[in-house]
Order: structure tokens, then C-alpha cells, then sequence
């Protein structure tokens, strides 16, 4: 039994037994040394190692794991020694003839592969690697794939599949097998030699070229017209760039200039229409609704126009210039263009001022909507249809234009603009055993009074008939009054054990309803909830997941209460 022990050579693995080990590892200090003022060492005792790795893992398998003194030996008997060809070869011819006859004995023939050579290469070197393979002229294989070329593009498409599948050689071990020669250390030191030498050889060749005057004086030439046709090139490539991002510029700025006036002046300019809004206003439309009635609405037009259309001209004038080559600025139209600029963001600023300054201040008003008392437990909650304005679906065409913005409506009927604002609908615990409706009114203003004047005059009605309540859709403000956010909470406080019931038509006006199982408002509706001292709990949610699905495709119907009402006004109770 022998100790063995793991080595790695050519970045391959090996289990070795130590006497070979001390063999193998005299043999390559032996070489090494005997290349060590040699060109190109490093290289060689790569390849040396290479190929000996290659033929000690032909001496192992799956039985014989470990690598014996005879198969270093053997090896060693192959690649040769050094000493045999510095110098004792000469001297000792017999010895050479009974290693040569070792070699030959260990090797056989020759052994010879594929391989694509980088050496003498066109492409990828496969023509020079087949014919070194056939000792062929890789001139006749080169001709014959040319020709093949225009055959169906079959010669490439040949060429390219054996690019792929042949192999590149690599280190010099794999040039020698690519040319047959036998793979000793004599041949592998003469190859690599050969190759720094011709390498050498080249450079010098390049660097006497590149030296002379004649040469230097032609590679200057040559980098200053390429210099210049690389020059030209990138000028000629900016120039149609600009000449195309001006057309660009001048389009884009025209059609701006367009949106801006249509939108100012043009009736109707900007129209969208979509399932719950009809959008056709301008913005002169808009700002009649939001301007004090003694700022000028032209003030903020001729601001917009300036500040927005001169830049929108400039962009216009300078892709003029740039598209016909125009170099010289004129002074005056830039001086002039940024007095104007600068006058239009001044008017701007005042208007700005002066709308922001009318909303300085906020108000609120309380005030409580009477409530007729009802004998049922059960209050039924409803927004009735609210046609004072042509806002029910079968009446869309009474209005000229309609325009949602957050809780708002703006209207525009014949020229006149109307706003309506959509009430925001709570329910709370009231401590007192009562039912109580509280309108929260506000608005904003340039003062405390203004704002309170604004938030008192905000108009809204309900109607009861016993436990029915339906509410308006909207809340309205006085007729030539501005938008000065203008607010409306209704609050709805009833008792302990009172339950109300939500019709699926409130969707529009509740607005985050507490409850105890934190159900969402949508979710809500066409449902009983009845108020505990935790808040609203739901009597009849039994299949609440599937209420949010089906909940588009529900119809309100009238509602009847439970019991026959008692008789009461006809009229609805106005605030």
C-alpha cells in the first residue's frame, strides 16, 4: 500500500502516489531550469504541463485512479528529457535512437486533429486548419467556399457551422497536434520560440516603418483627412439633425399658439365627453366663475398671452434661423420679447394675488334642517331627481356644457355659467334620544364677514314624508356669486336603536360613514344599519362581499315604509 497525494497540475485534479510525485516534480524543476533564461518561459512550461496533464488523464479510469511511477516514466519517456537535445543528443547518437525508439513505441503514429489555425487565418482560420489536417494548400479550400458562397449562401452558412464546432488552437501543444508533429518538450520550446521570434521580428519591422520620416509624415496625413472626413461627417449628421429638430420646434409652437388662443377666446374650444361628464369650456369660460367681479378678466388673457405665447414665438423665430441658416440676432426683438415676457408674469402675479386674496379667509355656519318625527325605527334615505337644471339622464340636452371639477359642477346654460357643489353626507351618534339633521355650510373669503355672508347663503332643500327623507343632489349658490370653495356637510344624529337604511342612489353624497365593521361606503348602500353605542352596525349584510359586484346593476325603486304613514305636509321643509 502506497501513500498518495492530490495534485494540481494544468488545473486538473490528479491522485498521485508520492515516489511519482517526487519524480514528476524533479522533472519539471529539471525543465524549468533549463528554460530559465529562455523568451517566452512561462509559455512553454504552460504548454509542457498542458500536454502532460492530457496524457497523464489517459492513464487513469474509473478502476486505476491514481497515477503510478510507470505512468510518469512512460510519460517522461515521451516528452523527452532536456538534456537529450542541449548538447548529449549529438554526442551519444545511439542514445538518441534507442529514446527516438521508446517514443515511437509509446505513440505509434503520429497523432493529428482539427483544429482552426489563428496563425494563418483569413476569418476564423478553419480553411488553414483542414488543410494542415489533409497537408492541403488552404488556398484551394478558401476558393472553393468563396465559390460556394453564391450557391444559396450554402458555403457560409457551412462555414459558420464549422467555425462553431472546430475548435481554436489554442497553445502551442494544440498547433503542433494540428499539424502532426510529434508533442515533446524539443518541439513545444522550438515552437514557442519560433513564435517570439517571428513576433519580434514584426515588430521591429513595424516600428522601423512607423519611424522613418517618409511614414510618419504619411500616417499624419492620413489621420488629418480622416480627422477631417470624420469632421465633415459629424457636421453634415448635425446639420440635417437641427434642420429636422427645427421643423419639429416650429410645428410644435404653432400648435400650442393655436391651443392657447382657442382656449381663451374659442367657444367650446376644448370638448371632451365621457360617461358622467360633458367637458366644453374654455378657460375665459371658467375664469368667469372663479374672478372677482372687480378684477378684468383681459388682464389675466393678456398675461397668459404674453407669458406663454412669447416663449412659443421665440421657439418659432429660433428654429426660422436655424432652418435657413440664419446667424445675425437682432438685438431688438430680444429686448423687446423680454420686456413683454416680463410684463405678462407681472400681470399674472397680480391675479393671482388678487384671486388668492379673496380666499384668505374661511367661515362656517351650522344650522338645523327640522325633522318631522316618525313612529317607524327605520329611516329610509334617498337623493330625489333633481331636474331644476337638466341634470337627469333623459334631460342631458337642456345645458350647453358641463364640467366636473372635485365636488363641483359648473354649468353653462345660453352664456350663463351656474355652479352647483355636491353635499357630503355623515351619520354620527346623537346622546339625546332624537333625530337631528345639521347643515355645516362654508366658504371662503377676504374676510370673516364676506366668507359668513358666502357660507350662509349656500341654498339647500330636503323633504320628508314620515320615515322617508330624500335629499337634493346638489347644494346651490346665489345667482352671479363666485366659486370661494364653497362647502356643504350634512350630519346626520340619530339615537341608540334608530336604523336608517341607505338608498343605493346616496352613492353620491356619503362620504366616509363610521361604522364598526369599517365597511366601505359603496358597500353601504341598500342596507339597514343600525346605530349602537359603537357606532353603526349592518341588521342585514348576510352577502355583503357580493354587494360591490352587483351594486352597478341595481335599481332603486320607490321606497314604502314598513307601516302606513300618518298624514304630513306635502311640501318639503326649506332651510
Amino acid at each position: 500500500m502506497n501513500k498518495t497525494i492530490t495534485m494540481n497540475l494544468s488545473g486538473i485534479i490528479f491522485h498521485i502516489e508520492e515516489d511519482a510525485y517526487e519524480m514528476l516534480n524533479k522533472y519539471l524543476s529539471t525543465i524549468k531550469g533549463y528554460f530559465h533564461d529562455s523568451e517566452g518561459r512561462d509559455e512553454i512550461m504552460s504548454d509542457i504541463e498542458s500536454r502532460i496533464a492530457e496524457m497523464l488523464q489517459e492513464k487513469v479510469s474509473t478502476t486505476k485512479q491514481a497515477v503510478l511511477k510507470m505512468d510518469v516514466e512512460s510519460v517522461i519517456a515521451v516528452m523527452g528529457k532536456p538534456e537529450e537535445f542541449a548538447g548529449d543528443n549529438a554526442e551519444n547518437p545511439k542514445s538518441e535512437s534507442k529514446q527516438t525508439e521508446n517514443n515511437t513505441s509509446y505513440d505509434g503514429s503520429k497523432r493529428r486533429r482539427v483544429f482552426r489555425d489563428p496563425d494563418d487565418k483569413v476569418l476564423g482560420g478553419v480553411c488553414s486548419g483542414i488543410a494542415n489536417y489533409f497537408d492541403l494548400d488552404p488556398i484551394w479550400l478558401r476558393a472553393a467556399f468563396a465559390i460556394s458562397f453564391f450557391v444559396f449562401g450554402s458555403g457560409l452558412i457551412l462555414y459558420i457551422i464549422l467555425c462553431l464546432i472546430i475548435p481554436k488552437a489554442k497553445t502551442t501543444a494544440e498547433k503542433l497536434e494540428m499539424r502532426g508533429e510529434k508533442i515533446d518538450i524539443n518541439n513545444i520550446s522550438k515552437t514557442v520560440s519560433e513564435e517570439f521570434e517571428e513576433f519580434k521580428q514584426r515588430m521591429e519591422k513595424f516600428g522601423n516603418e512607423v519611424g522613418s520620416k517618409e511614414n510618419r509624415q504619411r500616417v499624419k496625413t492620413t489621420t488629418e483627412k480622416a480627422g477631417d472626413f470624420v469632421g465633415d461627417v459629424l457636421r453634415s449628421i448635425f446639420l440635417i439633425v437641427g434642420k429636422i429638430f427645427s421643423v419639429i420646434l416650429i410645428v410644435f409652437a404653432v400648435a400650442m399658439i393655436v391651443v392657447l388662443l382657442g382656449s381663451l377666446f374659442g367657444r367650446n374650444f376644448i370638448h371632451m365627453n365621457t360617461n358622467d361628464t360633458d367637458f366644453s369650456y374654455s378657460i375665459y369660460d371658467m375664469m368667469h366663475s372663479i374672478f372677482p367681479n372687480d378684477l378684468p378678466i383681459e388682464l389675466a388673457v393678456i398675461g397668459l398671452i404674453l407669458f406663454l405665447g412669447l416663449p412659443l414665438l421665440s421657439m418659432i423665430y429660433g428654429g426660422v434661423r436655424c432652418l435657413f441658416g440664419i446667424k445675425q440676432k437682432n438685438k431688438i426683438v430680444s429686448y423687446t420679447s423680454t420686456i413683454l415676457w416680463l410684463t405678462g408674469l407681472a400681470f399674472i402675479i397680480y391675479v393671482v394675488y388678487q384671486i388668492s386674496d379673496d380666499f384668505k379667509e374661511e367661515a362656517t355656519s351650522k344650522q338645523n334642517i327640522e325633522l318631522v318625527s316618525s313612529k317607524s325605527d327605520t329611516l329610509f334615505l334617498s337623493v330625489k331627481d333633481f331636474d331644476k337644471y337638466g341634470l337627469n339622464k333623459d334631460t342631458d340636452d337642456n345645458y350647453d356644457s358641463r364640467i366636473l371639477i372635485d365636488n363641483w359642477t359648473l354649468l353653462k346654460k345660453d352664456g350663463k355659467t351656474t355652479s352647483l357643489g355636491y353635499p357630503r353626507f355623515d351619520i354620527v351618534l346623537n346622546e339625546i334620544d332624537s333625530v337631528e339633521l345639521i347643515a355645516i355650510k362654508s366658504a371662503s373669503g377676504i374676510d370673516k364677514r364676506e366668507a359668513l355672508y358666502r357660507a350662509k347663503h349656500i341654498s339647500y332643500n330636503i323633504s320628508q314624508k314620515d320615515s322617508l327623507i330624500e335629499f337634493n343632489p346638489q347644494f346651490d349658490i346665489q345667482d352671479g356669486d363666485k366659486w370661494r370653495n364653497q362647502n356643504l356637510r350634512l350630519v346626520l344624529k340619530i339615537p341608540v336603536g334608530k336604523v336608517v337604511f341607505l338608498s343605493p342612489k346616496m352613492k353620491h353624497i356619503i362620504n366616509d360613514i363610521d361604522n364598526v365593521t369599517n365597511t366601505y361606503d359603496g358597500d353601504m348602500l341598500n342596507r339597514r344599519w343600525k346605530m349602537t353605542t359603537k357606532g353603526l352596525e349592518c341588521v342585514d349584510c348576510e352577502g355583503l362581499e357580493d354587494v360591490h359586484k352587483n351594486q352597478e346593476h341595481e335599481v332603486y325603486d320607490d321606497i314604502a315604509p314598513p307601516t302606513p304613514a300618518p298624514a304630513l305636509p306635502e311640501e318639503p321643509t326649506k332651510n
